[in-house]
């Protein structure tokens, strides 16, 4: 099974729903709960701009978007991501 991680904005839900339509994946580290952590992690993110959009592997995670606000980009949380990959179990 493929895991995958996108950028928490609009863009990267819908890069992730369209995805998702071809090829079966499950989240890594890309949920509500990891957005609103990745975001207290790095408030100096930009403002979320943009059409929302939804995100049918999370529900929740739009709506933590919606009330956040902030832009959280994949090389933001990479650190995290690369840690995951020296972890057996992890990914």
């Amino acid at each position: 099974m493929l895991h995958y991680h996108g950028d928490f904005d609009w863009g990267g839900l819908r890069i992730a729903t369209h995805l998702l339509r071809h090829v079966p994946w499950q989240p890594w580290r890309f949920t509500a709960s990891d957005y609103r952590a990745a975001a207290a992690r790095h408030p100096g993110s930009t403002a979320l701009t943009g059409t929302s959009a939804d995100a049918p592997w999370d529900p929740e995670l739009r709506r933590a978007l919606e009330e956040v606000g902030l832009r959280v980009e994949e090389e933001s949380v990479s650190a995290d991501l690369f840690a995951d990959l020296g972890q057996p179990g992890r990914t």
